[in-house]
């Protein structure tokens, strides 16, 4: 009897020892797919000092020193060849990411980021998305219809949500404030807001009444029926960021150089030292703060009204001076 007990502890030990193996080996493995066991490998030298920085600290001005104001709004398009380092890389490569991708992994709290950054619905960054509508906002959901697999008769339909990423981000909406500090004896460009723009294709043609139609329809011209339809191209606001809240994000981020990869810029520098192209898309006005294609809308019309604003607003500044 008392070898028959033992036999079973002997078993039962082995047993509870081989599903701790088992338990080990899967939390290993399971560890190293979602984090890291290292930082990333990407120089032959320890990089410190990036992951260090701190934004740069801006000047306080008070509302006596304020001489002139006004609000401006320009469109950053990544599709320009000097906006290249803004939408690359597609895929983050180590600590060297594309300004969407830095913003995502803001977004995300983890235990290395507790306070997460907030997007918010409107530019004056006063109403905050939640987490359901943020997710609904970063997608699109298309009808799939489900087929008999017998007969391949048409029995119903389902909803696929197709997620955006930071490569359908191609342009970037930007609120600013242009104001001339007469206690320094300049005038300061300073960034508010910040709003991406997903640019995603749609099958479907809106007929107006907030639903979408077959982009394939009968054009009434047997030549026209033979052409390809081009995909519909259709811009959707992710949300407002304010620029004061993403900037310790950015500071940390690196952004490629192109002449010289050992003095790699962060994402803050880029935007404080404004290395961008963009133009005007709205300057403050009693109309509602309309835009320039509400009143102009000829393309290049537009971008002449544009160069015209920035030249008024220089000018407005090369007049404020006694020499």
């Amino acid at each position: 009897m008392k070898k028959l007990n033992l036999t079973l502890v002997i078993v039962f030990v082995s047993l509870f020892s081989y599903g701790q193996v088992i338990q080990n080996e899967t939390d290993t493995a399971k560890s190293s797919v979602m984090e890291a066991v290292r930082p990333p490998y990407d120089a032959t030298y320890k990089k410190i000092h990036i992951p260090h920085y701190k934004p740069v600290g801006l000047p306080h001005v008070r509302e006596a020193d304020v001489h002139w104001a006004s609000l401006v709004w320009r469109v950053i398009d990544l599709r320009q060849k000097f906006n290249f380092p803004l939408y690359f890389p597609t895929e983050a490569k180590g600590n060297w990411k594309s300004f969407m991708q830095a913003i995502l992994d803001a977004i995300d709290s983890t235990e290395s980021n507790p306070n997460a950054l907030r997007i918010w619905e409107d530019e004056y960054v006063s109403i905050p998305f939640s987490t359901s509508e943020l997710k609904k906002n970063m997608g699109i959901t298309q009808i799939i219809p489900i087929y008999d697999e017998e007969t391949w008769e048409e029995t119903g339909n389902k909803e696929l949500f197709i997620p955006f990423g930071p490569k359908e981000v191609y342009r970037y909406e930007i609120k600013e404030q242009w104001r001339i500090d007469k206690q320094r004896s300049v005038m300061d460009q300073v960034i508010m807001a910040i709003s991406p723009m997903f640019w995603f294709e749609r099958d479907g043609v809106d007929d107006g009444s907030g639903n979408y139609e077959d982009g394939n329809a009968d054009m009434g011209n047997e030549e026209e029926e033979d052409m390809p339809v081009m995909p519909i191209k259709r811009w959707r606001r992710f949300g407002w960021i304010k620029y004061d809240e993403i900037r310790p994000t950015l500071a940390v981020t690196e952004v490629f150089n192109s002449a010289n990869n050992a003095q790699r810029r962060n994402y803050d520098d880029i935007f404080l030292q404004r290395r961008f192209e963009s133009f005007i898309k709205a300057v403050e006005n009693v109309q509602d703060n309309r835009e320039i294609s509400q009143y102009i809308l000829n393309g290049m019309d537009q971008t002449l009204e544009a160069e015209r604003i920035k030249e008024r607003i220089r000018v407005k500044e090369h007049d404020m001076w006694e020499y």
